[in-house]
């Protein structure tokens, strides 16, 4: 009887540190595609040479930043990280709390909303460069 609690023990602690590592591996796969969609609508952002569209993905890059849950959300502008985590600085806290990286994370989210309010296609195209290049270096942390 001893014997047969402790082994349903041992199958219950498994259980839990296996849900625990899918869990953190389920996060991180998600900050890892949220970072590489960010990524691609900075270049986005770099490459078009209409402030409509360079815009729109300095939006898409502000919400994969921020998350559906933050006040800086733009559900207009449509969410291309939906579905796959909740924002990069909410995955990032989640995960390491308040560290480094999430703070770079929360300048670039600054930078992006800034940008947006700018109105200067030039200022908008150099934001989108300085933004792409800092979650680049996020992805090889």
């Amino acid at each position: 009887m001893r014997m047969a609690r402790i082994v349903m023990l041992g199958i219950a602690l498994l259980a839990a540190l296996t849900f625990g590592a899918q869990a953190m591996f389920a996060q991180e796969m998600g900050l890892a595609t949220e970072l590489k969609t960010a990524i691609t609508h900075a270049g986005f952002a770099q490459k078009y040479d209409t402030q409509k569209e360079v815009t729109l993905h300095l939006h898409h890059v502000l919400n994969c930043l921020v998350g559906s849950s933050d006040k800086m959300f733009d559900s207009g502008a449509g969410n291309p990280c939906q579905g796959q985590g909740n924002g990069i600085l909410a995955d990032i806290k989640a995960g390491m709390g308040e560290d480094q990286q999430y703070q770079v994370a929360w300048w670039l989210a600054q930078l992006a909303d800034k940008a947006i309010s700018m109105g200067n296609l030039q200022q908008q195209h150099a934001a989108a460069q300085i933004i792409a290049t800092q979650l680049t270096s996020m992805q090889k942390m």
